[in-house]
């Protein structure tokens, strides 16, 4: 309350002065639970996603990304044994260990938006009408976000909105709160895989895995490079291209189990969870979308199989 007294009656605080306010309420966090909807400008469409949010100190959360009927179809989740990626509809359940919500999670986590607000080098922001607006940078190593602006209630402290822009200042994610409640009490296993399993979730129709799914291009590719050969082996469909960046996909309906990636990178494809594994000489992307699994391989540089990847959410097969 008191940044709120010092905004309202004092004049603007210096950005010190509001970071220290700040790193006080993410200090005193304890849980929370938060819904909001996800509108995720994808190539020439707009896409909306329900995202439920739960959070316990100092590093437990589940977040579920769904339908607008509250439909889930994947989850992320961290306890701790690691990150997980689940796909409730298909009991798939990737987990890998990394520092995703410290360094990346802000855009689904008020916990981390508290950090990258507090550890922003001056960053720029305002006060209308009860909001306080913040604009920082994003992440580096996501070629498809420039910059980040954060609203928070001005008595509160709440999240209101986040929205993530491209290099043209475009808006390309927005996330609006609907609700947000803290000092919530969690039922027993709420940060269990197994548990997260069973959530209502979009169903994948067994007739349309028994059809298979078709080869999922990507609408974009690196400069020189070209599609070599397509295959498909027992069900699991190979699409490899050559050039400078030569790079190949593995597409194939998931079967229930766990893959284990060991340490691994959570990224973002216009909101969709990725995995990104590998060393300096390869890398590995996986993700889960509409009931495929997909996994991309290359030498190429991390955001450009980003932007290869992101060509292809929201893509039909052929």
């Amino acid at each position: 309350m008191s940044l709120a007294l010092v905004l309202s009656g004092c004049g603007q605080m210096s950005a010190t002065q509001m970071a220290k306010q700040l790193q006080s309420v993410q200090n005193n966090l304890t849980t929370y639970k938060s819904e909001a909807f996800m509108t995720v400008h994808v190539q020439d469409s707009v896409q909306r996603y329900y995202v439920e949010t739960w959070y316990q100190a100092p590093n437990l959360y589940r977040i579920a990304l769904g339908n607008e009927n509250k439909e889930i179809s994947q989850i992320i989740l961290h306890n701790a044994q690691g990150i997980y990626i689940i796909s409730p509809s298909t009991r798939k359940v990737i987990r890998f260990q990394g520092d995703w919500a410290e360094k990346q999670g802000q855009m689904y986590l008020y916990s981390s938006l508290l950090s990258k607000i507090v550890s922003a080098v001056k960053p720029g922001y305002s006060v209308k009408d009860k909001v306080v607006t913040f604009v920082v940078a994003a992440d580096s190593s996501n070629a498809l976000i420039s910059s980040q602006k954060i609203e928070l209630d001005q008595a509160t402290f709440h999240p209101i909105q986040v929205v993530l822009y491209d290099q043209e200042r475009r808006p390309v994610i927005t996330l609006n709160y609907i609700s947000f409640k803290k000092g919530v009490q969690f039922p027993p296993n709420a940060f269990s895989p197994d548990q997260a399993t069973t959530l209502k979730s979009i169903e994948v129709p067994v007739s349309a895995i028994e059809q298979g799914f078709g080869v999922i291009e990507p609408s974009y590719i690196p400069q020189n490079d070209n599609l070599e050969d397509e295959a498909e082996q027992g069900g699991v469909v190979f699409v490899r291209y050559a050039g400078p960046e030569p790079f190949t996909l593995v597409e194939t309906r998931p079967t229930p189990g766990s893959i284990e990636l060991g340490s691994g990178q959570l990224l973002t494809l216009y909101g969709l969870p990725a995995v990104l594994t590998g060393n300096v000489a390869v890398h590995q992307l996986y993700w889960l979308e509409h009931g495929v699994e997909f996994q991309l391989t290359s030498h190429m540089p991390i955001q450009q199989m980003v932007r290869v990847a992101a060509s292809m959410v929201d893509e039909g097969g052929k």
